[in-house]
């Protein structure tokens, strides 16, 4: 049999042969290119305790299980607070080298970033950080916020938001060992250490005068954090000195509310605020002394007994979890404050610079999706920012100590007032700590109070023009 091929078979052969040696050739380039590597975001936090850092992976681990193209990572290291995060974020964010994104307390703290203010100029720079109009209108969070949290975010004469809110926290809070509770009460007749009265007696003034004077308890104040003692003094015994009532002389707001915005004269606020500050100082004789306590050692001092309470926001829902459940600790509002919810709200921003802008908006979109919300405070003991989760969403989800939190923070029987954190500009208050905690360190003199006074005095015009430039804000990057 001949094996000769035809004429017509060697030009059909001669043919296919470019074609193949062609496709061979690209199917050979297309396996030698390489995959482009994930966009990397940088989400910055100061959350270092296992309960904080988990609940932030989880909602970037929904974010990152969404994305073929991004990795959202959280940029957050093993010995850091949030005075050294913030001091990191300044330095990149002036850079125009920020992170994606970045979190901070609603109001001042996040819109800072608004208006680039200095204690006598603002900058004549653009807004560090941009306007979100479109990503809520997409999000439904136009909607679905509480307004007092809204209002947090809102800057500039057209009143744009500026970050996504992902929780509520409330601050005026008093963690204490139930144990012991029943034994104080067992030894004092059956007086509570819950009472207000208790805590801060009318005769502070004369009680300090007897340096034996002091309350038979044991309280657990972190105080290497150095927001613990403003949060105790200012945001807690404050509000329980002062009341929830609408101050006549202001404009529609607490005490607190109105000195904090520099609208009060000292004739109004130095009795109140004299008065909370003489009854930090009594408490602090019943100090639990340890110098590297942080926040959460104070409250594992009071799960373990070695405290009777502590003050605390309900970030620490989070990190007394089972101690809660199992009733060793309880909690409820400071004793006198119950009519006022002192609130924050951790928020997220899109830097105008931010590298991959476009993947850092959808990380923002994440941020406030219902599911995102629900799995975050599940595990840090917050509330969702969105309202428009269901009440039996959120009691399966995150428990009914959360669904009577929303229910105060929703009542308009309660007053709500932000936390110093937004209130307060980046150049306040540069040394209210220390002062503080010369004021409750062991022994001080009641003179050691009229620094503390004096440093709010001179700051009431700073606090003043400090809210005149939110609302005026900057040029959008």
């Amino acid at each position: 049999m001949s094996t000769q091929t035809s004429p017509g078979a060697r030009s059909r052969c001669c043919h296919w042969q470019p074609l193949a040696v062609l496709l061979l050739c690209l199917e050979l380039i297309g396996c030698a290119t390489p995959k482009r590597d994930k966009v990397r975001l940088e989400a910055y936090s100061w959350w270092t305790r296992t309960s904080e850092r988990n609940a932030f992976d989880r909602v970037l681990e929904i974010y990152n299980s969404q994305q073929d193209d991004a990795v959202a990572i959280n940029k957050v290291t093993k010995d850091v607070n949030a005075d050294e995060v913030r001091a990191t974020l300044t330095a990149r964010l002036l850079a125009d080298a920020p992170p994606s994104t970045f979190q901070a307390n609603a109001g001042a703290d996040l819109l800072r970033w608004t208006a680039m203010d200095t204690t006598e100029n603002a900058l004549s720079s653009s807004s560090r950080i941009a306007p979100l109009k479109d990503l809520f209108q997409r999000t439904g969070l136009d909607s679905a916020l509480p307004q007092d949290v809204y209002r947090a975010i809102q800057a500039g004469r057209e009143r744009l938001p500026y970050a996504v809110p992902l929780n509520i926290h409330r601050l005026n809070l008093i963690y204490y060992n139930t144990n012991a509770l029943e034994g104080y009460k067992a030894t004092h007749a059956g007086h509570s250490f819950l009472d207000p009265v208790l805590l801060c007696p009318t005769n502070v003034d004369e009680l300090l005068d007897d340096p034996k004077a002091k309350l038979d308890l044991k309280i657990a104040v972190g105080t290497r954090d150095s927001f613990t003692l403003t949060l105790l003094a200012l945001e807690n015994l404050l509000p329980a000195v002062a009341g929830a009532e609408v101050y006549e002389p202001a404009t529609g707001g607490t005490l607190y509310d109105e000195l904090f915005l520099g609208r009060l004269s000292e004739e109004f606020w130095h009795v109140p605020v004299l008065r909370a500050l003489q009854c930090v100082q009594y408490l602090s004789r019943s100090f639990h002394r340890n110098e590297e306590d942080r926040w959460a050692d104070a409250l594992i001092r009071v799960e373990t007994g070695e405290a009777d309470f502590s003050v605390m926001g309900d970030w620490a829902n989070g990190e007394l979890k089972q101690a809660l459940a199992d009733g060793t600790v309880d909690a409820q509002p400071f004793p006198g404050s119950e009519g006022t919810f002192v609130f924050t709200s951790d928020t997220f921003p899109l830097p105008g610079a931010a590298p991959f802008a476009a993947e850092s908006r959808d990380l923002l979109e994440t941020l406030a999706t219902a599911q995102a919300q629900l799995e975050f405070s599940k595990q840090k003991g917050s509330i969702p920012a969105r309202t428009d989760i269901s009440t039996e969403d959120e009691q399966a989800e995150l428990g009914s100590r959360a669904v009577q939190t929303r229910r105060l923070f929703d009542s308009p029987e309660i007053h709500k007032s932000i936390a110093t954190s937004g209130l307060f500009p980046p150049y306040f208050p540069d040394d209210l700590s220390a002062l503080l905690s010369a004021m409750t360190a062991e022994r001080a003199s009641k003179a050691t109070i009229e620094p503390v006074l004096a440093r709010i005095r001179s700051a009431l015009p700073l606090l003043k023009r400090w809210q005149s430039r939110i609302a005026e804000g900057q040029q959008a990057p």
